[in-house]
Protein backbone atom coordinates (compact mmCIF):
# COMPACT_ATOMS: atom_id res chain seq x y z
CA UNK A 1 0.00 0.00 0.00
CA UNK A 2 1.27 3.34 -1.26
CA UNK A 3 0.87 6.42 1.57
CA UNK A 4 -1.91 7.68 -0.64
CA UNK A 5 -4.04 4.87 0.40
CA UNK A 6 -2.89 4.79 3.88
CA UNK A 7 -3.54 8.31 4.30
CA UNK A 8 -6.67 8.26 3.30
CA UNK A 9 -7.46 4.73 5.26
CA UNK A 10 -6.17 6.48 8.42
CA UNK A 11 -8.90 9.48 8.11
CA UNK A 12 -11.78 7.05 7.19
CA UNK A 13 -10.42 5.03 10.35
CA UNK A 14 -10.44 8.48 12.39
CA UNK A 15 -13.46 9.57 11.88
CA UNK A 16 -15.04 6.39 11.35
CA UNK A 17 -17.98 7.01 14.22
CA UNK A 18 -17.90 3.28 15.15
CA UNK A 19 -13.89 3.67 16.14
CA UNK A 20 -12.26 3.89 19.16
CA UNK A 21 -9.97 6.99 18.63
CA UNK A 22 -7.11 5.52 20.89
CA UNK A 23 -6.93 2.38 19.23
CA UNK A 24 -6.97 3.65 15.76
CA UNK A 25 -4.89 6.73 16.23
CA UNK A 26 -2.26 4.26 18.24
CA UNK A 27 -2.43 2.02 15.37
CA UNK A 28 -1.73 4.76 12.58
CA UNK A 29 0.36 7.29 14.24
CA UNK A 30 4.14 6.95 15.21
CA UNK A 31 4.76 7.05 19.29
CA UNK A 32 6.55 9.91 18.95
CA UNK A 33 4.11 11.88 16.53
CA UNK A 34 3.56 15.35 16.32
CA UNK A 35 2.03 17.98 14.43
CA UNK A 36 1.82 21.29 13.76
CA UNK A 37 -1.69 22.61 12.38
CA UNK A 38 -2.27 26.58 12.11
CA UNK A 39 0.99 27.32 14.76
CA UNK A 40 -0.14 24.99 17.18
CA UNK A 41 1.67 21.97 18.05
CA UNK A 42 0.09 18.65 19.61
CA UNK A 43 1.82 15.15 20.02
CA UNK A 44 0.13 12.21 20.23
CA UNK A 45 -1.85 12.22 23.39
CA UNK A 46 -3.03 15.45 22.31
CA UNK A 47 -4.25 14.40 19.74
CA UNK A 48 -6.25 12.08 20.94
CA UNK A 49 -8.00 13.99 22.94
CA UNK A 50 -8.57 16.55 20.01
CA UNK A 51 -9.94 13.91 17.84
CA UNK A 52 -12.39 12.64 20.91
CA UNK A 53 -13.36 16.43 21.34
CA UNK A 54 -14.31 16.77 17.65
CA UNK A 55 -16.51 13.60 17.58
CA UNK A 56 -18.25 14.70 20.35
CA UNK A 57 -19.49 17.52 18.10
CA UNK A 58 -19.00 16.74 14.60
CA UNK A 59 -19.55 13.80 11.98
CA UNK A 60 -17.34 13.71 9.08
CA UNK A 61 -19.02 12.52 5.95
CA UNK A 62 -16.38 12.42 3.59
CA UNK A 63 -13.15 13.87 2.40
CA UNK A 64 -12.62 15.22 -1.23
CA UNK A 65 -8.86 14.97 -1.89
CA UNK A 66 -7.65 17.73 -4.57
CA UNK A 67 -3.94 17.20 -4.94
CA UNK A 68 -1.57 14.86 -3.70
CA UNK A 69 1.85 14.61 -4.33
CA UNK A 70 4.33 11.42 -2.92
CA UNK A 71 7.70 10.92 -2.28
CA UNK A 72 9.17 7.80 -0.69
CA UNK A 73 7.94 8.67 3.16
CA UNK A 74 7.39 12.14 2.13
CA UNK A 75 3.45 13.20 0.84
CA UNK A 76 2.04 16.62 0.16
CA UNK A 77 -2.11 16.81 -0.04
CA UNK A 78 -5.16 19.58 -0.01
CA UNK A 79 -8.16 18.15 1.11
CA UNK A 80 -11.79 18.98 2.00
CA UNK A 81 -13.16 17.61 4.97
CA UNK A 82 -17.04 18.04 4.59
CA UNK A 83 -19.22 16.86 7.42
CA UNK A 84 -22.24 18.47 9.97
CA UNK A 85 -22.21 19.12 13.29
CA UNK A 86 -24.89 17.49 15.66
CA UNK A 87 -27.36 20.23 15.03
CA UNK A 88 -26.94 19.25 11.68
CA UNK A 89 -25.61 22.35 10.06
CA UNK A 90 -22.90 21.88 7.51
CA UNK A 91 -18.98 21.85 8.12
CA UNK A 92 -16.03 22.13 5.45
CA UNK A 93 -12.69 22.69 5.75
CA UNK A 94 -9.67 23.11 3.70
CA UNK A 95 -6.43 21.29 4.37
CA UNK A 96 -2.77 22.29 2.99
CA UNK A 97 -0.65 19.87 4.74
CA UNK A 98 3.09 18.00 4.27
CA UNK A 99 2.85 14.19 5.68
CA UNK A 100 6.09 12.23 6.76
CA UNK A 101 5.79 8.98 7.33
CA UNK A 102 7.81 6.39 9.53
CA UNK A 103 7.40 2.55 9.63
CA UNK A 104 4.35 2.92 7.69
CA UNK A 105 2.81 5.12 10.09
CA UNK A 106 2.37 8.98 10.85
CA UNK A 107 5.17 10.64 12.29
CA UNK A 108 5.06 14.02 12.06
CA UNK A 109 2.28 16.56 9.96
CA UNK A 110 2.70 20.55 8.68
CA UNK A 111 -0.39 22.13 7.84
CA UNK A 112 -2.82 24.48 7.93
CA UNK A 113 -6.56 23.80 8.09
CA UNK A 114 -9.33 26.89 6.69
CA UNK A 115 -12.71 26.82 7.94
CA UNK A 116 -15.07 27.24 5.09
CA UNK A 117 -18.08 26.38 6.27
CA UNK A 118 -19.10 25.58 9.88
CA UNK A 119 -18.78 26.35 13.29
CA UNK A 120 -15.22 26.70 14.93
CA UNK A 121 -16.04 25.48 18.17
CA UNK A 122 -17.88 22.22 16.74
CA UNK A 123 -14.28 21.41 15.09
CA UNK A 124 -12.40 22.31 18.00
CA UNK A 125 -10.20 25.20 16.10
CA UNK A 126 -10.77 27.92 18.50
Amino acid sequence: MNHTERLKNIWQSVYDNSSEVVSVIENFFDPDYEQCINGSTMHRTAYINHVIAQKQNIIIERIDYKHIIEKEDELFAIYYPKGKNLAGLSIKAEVIAYFKFKNDKIFRIHGQVRLIDGNLSDVDMN
